[in-house]
């Protein structure tokens, strides 16, 4: 994964409900389509990663706590290694 973000990741700011919130990007994936990006906010009591999806012109945007965060990567780990395992060659007895 190519961490473009570090040396130029965006900052920006946007009121999320009621708290004015700083984001600033630490990580970036980009594809022909489709963008994923990641990083830091201020300024929320709670969520303070946020987790972005860019594809065919549409942004999601998820504003997370740090053990949300890692329960998403855990999910997807598993998703992949199961994948993964599910392609391997059967053994014959």
């Amino acid at each position: 994964m190519d961490n473009v973000a570090i040396e130029n990741g965006e900052i920006w700011t946007e009121v999320i409900d009621i708290y004015n919130c700083e984001f600033t990007e630490m990580i970036r994936q980009a594809y022909a389509n489709c963008c994923f990006s990641a990083g830091m906010v201020e300024g929320h009591p709670v969520d303070t990663l946020y987790l972005k999806f860019e594809k065919n012109g549409k942004e999601t945007l998820y504003l997370l706590r740090p053990d949300e965060c890692a329960a998403i990567a855990w999910c997807m780990t598993g998703v992949l290694w199961s994948d993964a395992l599910a392609k391997l060659p059967q053994e014959r007895e």
